[in-house]
C-alpha cells in the first residue's frame, strides 16, 4: 500500500505541475506549495520504473528518470550588448546545466537557445549523458502562443576535453520576439523555461564536487570574465572592487593560497566577496527595502561560510547597510509626521494672534458697553409713556 500511495502521490504532483522541491516533505508540500510556473526554483520529481507494486519495494539498482525544471527571467533585454548570454546554474539531480541565448541570433535572424553543461571542468574523460529537453519560451500575453521546442540529445565529452551546448538556433525570429504585441517579450522582459530529464542509476557518480549549490550559480553573464590573479574568473565590474579589497587587506588571497583551495571553491568565494562588494558600493539608502536586506544578508551569509581569515574590516559596513532596512520608508514617514508637526505649529501661532485680536475687540467693546450703560435705565418697551394724570 505504501508503494501504491507514493506512486499515486508523484501522479497527482505530475498532473497539476506542481513539482515537489528535493527537501521538502510531501506534508510541507500540501501545507503550503507556493510553487508555480514562474518562480526560479529547481524542483524535483522522480518517476521510478517499475513493473509492479512489489517490484518497487524489492527495487534494488534500478534506474529513475529525474527531471528538473527552471525558470529564466530576463529584465531589460534591448540593453543586453553581447554576443551570448548564460543562465545560472541549476541541477537536474547531481547535473548541473546553464540555458544560453544569443539575443541577436547564432547566425540567423532568430533568437537562438541553447542547453549547455553547467560545469565541463567537473566531468571525467568519456562522460556522457542523454537528456530530454523541454525548452519553452513564455508569451506573457497570450498563454496558449507560448513556444516550446522539445529534443532529446546525449551530452558527451569531446576530444578537447569539453561538452558542447545543444539546442535550437531558430528559436522564434527576431522581429516577432521584439514585437511587444507577440507578447515574448513584454515590458523589455522574457521568460525562458527549461524542463530536462536524465536517466540515474543511483549508483551513477557524475564526478561533479559536492559543494554548495552557490558554488555552481554565478550571476547570468555576457561573457565578460577575467582572470583575477591567476586565482580564478571573475565578473569585469568586480574586478577593481577586489583589486583594492585585496591591497588593503592581503590576507584575502593569503588566506585561499596557503590553504591551497580548488579553482571551484576559489572562485565562489572570490565571487562572492565580489559580490558583496558590489552590492556596498552600487546600492544607495533608498534602495534597502526587504527584497535588498535579503540579498545582502544571503551574500553575507554566503561569505561567511568561506572563512576567510579576517573580514573584520568588511562586516561593520554590511552591518550597517542591513540597519537602512525600509530607511526610505522611515524617512518619508518622518519627513510627513515633521509636515504635520510644522503645519500645527503654524495653526496654533495663528489661532494665537487671533486670540489676542479677540482680547482686544473684547476689551474696547467692554468700555463702549459701559460708557453706553451710563445714565441709562432699563424700562419695559411696553411700558406706558405717563401724562402725569393717575
Amino acid at each position: 500500500m505504501i508503494a501504491k500511495e507514493y506512486v499515486e502521490t508523484h501522479q497527482r504532483i505530475l498532473q497539476s505541475e506542481g513539482l515537489k522541491t528535493k527537501n521538502q516533505s510531501f506534508e510541507d508540500y500540501i501545507e503550503g506549495n507556493e510553487n508555480t510556473a514562474f518562480n526560479k526554483r529547481i524542483y524535483y520529481l522522480p518517476l521510478t520504473k517499475f513493473s509492479s507494486f512489489s517490484e518497487m519495494e524489492d527495487q534494488g539498482e534500478v534506474e529513475t528518470t529525474i527531471t528538473s525544471k527552471y525558470t529564466w527571467i530576463i529584465k531589460n533585454f534591448s540593453k543586453l550588448k553581447c554576443d551570448k548570454l548564460y543562465s545560472e546554474t541549476f541541477f537536474t539531480g547531481k547535473h548541473p546545466w546553464r540555458i544560453r541565448i544569443h539575443p541577436e541570433g547564432n547566425k540567423v535572424n532568430c533568437l537562438s537557445i541553447y542547453l549547455s553543461v553547467g560545469d565541463n571542468a567537473n566531468f571525467p574523460a568519456g562522460w556522457s549523458k542523454t537528456a530530454n529537453i523541454k525548452m519553452s519560451l513564455i508569451n506573457q500575453l497570450y498563454s496558449d502562443d507560448t513556444i516550446t521546442h522539445v529534443a532529446v540529445h546525449t551530452y558527451k565529452h569531446n576530444s578537447t576535453g569539453v561538452v558542447a551546448a545543444y539546442g535550437f538556433p531558430s528559436f522564434v525570429s527576431l522581429p516577432e520576439f521584439r514585437d511587444p504585441s507577440e507578447g515574448f517579450l513584454v515590458k523589455d522582459t522574457c521568460i525562458i523555461v527549461a524542463e530536462v530529464s536524465v536517466e540515474n542509476s543511483g549508483h551513477e557518480d557524475t564526478n561533479v564536487d559536492h559543494l554548495p549549490k552557490e558554488m555552481y550559480s554565478p550571476t547570468s553573464t555576457c561573457d565578460e570574465l577575467i582572470n583575477f590573479k591567476g586565482l580564478c574568473q571573475i565578473e569585469k565590474d568586480h574586478v577593481n572592487l577586489l583589486e583594492e579589497a585585496c591591497l588593503k587587506h592581503p590576507s584575502i588571497i593569503e588566506s585561499h593560497r596557503k590553504r591551497k583551495r580548488s579553482q571551484k571553491f576559489t572562485e565562489w568565494s572570490i565571487t562572492t566577496l565580489g559580490k558583496v562588494l558590489h552590492f556596498l558600493k552600487t546600492k544607495k539608502v533608498k534602495d534597502m527595502n526587504d527584497d535588498a536586506c535579503k540579498e545582502l544578508q544571503d551574500l553575507w551569509e554566503e561569505l561567511e561560510m568561506v572563512k576567510f581569515d579576517d573580514l573584520s574590516w568588511l562586516k561593520p559596513h554590511v552591518e550597517s547597510a542591513l540597519s537602512m532596512k525600509n530607511y526610505a520608508e522611515r524617512l518619508t514617514k518622518v519627513k510627513r509626521l515633521k509636515g504635520s508637526v510644522v503645519a500645527l505649529e503654524v495653526k496654533r501661532r495663528n489661532l494665537k494672534e487671533l486670540m489676542i485680536l479677540a482680547e482686544t475687540d473684547l476689551e474696547r467693546a467692554r468700555k463702549e458697553l459701559a460708557i453706553a450703560e451710563k445714565g441709562f435705565v432699563k424700562r419695559e418697551l411696553d411700558d406706558e409713556l405717563g401724562c402725569g394724570i393717575s
